[in-house]
């Protein structure tokens, strides 16, 4: 996209227009979920929260991957750091999040063998450098990274990268907002849907969801013009009494979404449970790896498998995920749970809600 295009989308004249029709329609309290982490940040480094009615309440959703990672999974990642000769590869935002007993970074601080990639092709060609070591990468994402981790395991399958491995965690969108209109004391007007799955999901993956709750519900990219044309979309739906699914990021999205990249997806991996901080096990809401890819399981090749574990005492992550709080409603927050000394994830990840508010607000 060029620079002169993306600049359409930070024009103020249009922003401000957008914010003045915002304020004209709006006239009932609203509750919008942006569901994306990406979508968090970008509202705080805009300052639209600022200029919304006192009326329209933003909650930060289930959105971001390392968030709504459950403890258990944290504590498999620690504990391959603790296996001798163990390459633990991993990204950057994994490295501080807390387990029941340590860190990522604590163990690499202490010896480990635990190295930050930018893409899961890097981890394969550690393997490769590495053929006495077994190297095991922290497969956590949505739909936007799942097809690229699917694509590395058709890679090493091919190059017969036998010491390589992934613990997988990871997630599924539209399963995730059911499990929320679900569950007891959630209040959602509408729903601010993630640009980057959506690309790959496409508007269709949500019509399911939307048909059985009728809840409003617009995808939207990332830029000041697309955050507001969406909460004016969502507004407007509110007080017509009209919910619809739109699409307006039709720049980026469109009703199959990436056809190519589900393909691969669903080549490797099939749908199953899979259990998310705060929210507990969805049915159908994650993805593992098929039985003609089991020899990339890492879970099945060093017999791992953690017990449930209850968050951090005090912490409300999972809480904040639903929108059930804000950050600035956690006991913790800002006094003993800070970037330099997370307690729980969302204060971890460059899309938690939690260092969203921390930086901004």
């Amino acid at each position: 996209m060029s620079l002169k295009y993306m600049e359409e989308f930070r024009d103020a004249r249009l922003a401000k227009e957008l914010v003045k029709r915002i304020k004209a329609v709006s006239t009932k309290p609203l509750r919008l979920m942006e569901v994306c982490g990406t979508h968090t940040m970008a509202i705080f480094r805009h300052g639209i929260r600022s200029v919304l009615p006192d009326g329209i309440t933003l909650l930060s959703g289930p959105g971001c991957p390392v968030c709504v990672t459950a403890q258990k999974d944290i504590d498999a990642y620690v504990a391959f750091s603790g296996m001798k000769d163990v390459i633990v590869t991993t990204f950057g935002d994994l490295m501080k999040v807390p387990g029941s007993g340590s860190t990522l970074a604590k163990e690499k601080a202490v010896g480990a063998d635990v190295r930050i990639v930018y893409s899961i092709f890097d981890a394969i060609n550690i393997a490769k450098k590495n053929p006495t070591k077994e190297v095991v990468f922290c497969a956590v994402g949505f739909e936007t990274t799942i097809p690229t981790i699917a694509a590395s395991l058709l890679t090493a399958q091919a190059e017969n990268v036998s010491n390589f491995s992934i613990y997988a965690a990871n997630k599924l969108t539209p399963p995730a907002l059911a499990a929320l209109m679900e569950a007891d004391g959630v209040e959602i007007d509408g729903f601010i849907l993630p640009g980057h799955v959506s690309v790959i999901t496409g508007t269709d993956a949500y019509r399911g969801t939307f048909e059985k709750y009728d809840i409003p519900s617009v995808i939207t990219g990332f830029e000041p013009v697309d955050v507001l044309k969406g909460i004016l979309i969502l507004a407007e739906q509110n007080e017509a009494g009209r919910p619809d699914l739109i699409n307006a990021y039709p720049r980026a999205v469109s009703d199959k979404g990436n056809e190519k990249a589900k393909a691969i997806m669903n080549q490797v991996f099939e749908i199953s449970a899979a259990t998310w901080r705060g929210i507990g096990e969805i049915p159908e809401s994650g993805m593992s790896l098929r039985e003609s890819y089991r020899q990339f399981d890492a879970a099945q090749k060093f017999g791992i498998d953690m017990p449930d574990v209850p968050e951090p005492k005090g912490c409300a992550c999972g809480e904040i995920l639903m929108g059930l709080k804000t950050p600035e409603a956690c006991k913790l927050y800002k006094k003993v749970c800070t970037p330099m000394s997370p307690v729980g994830p969302c204060m971890v990840s460059s899309e938690g809600a939690c260092a969203a508010y921390y930086k901004y607000a």
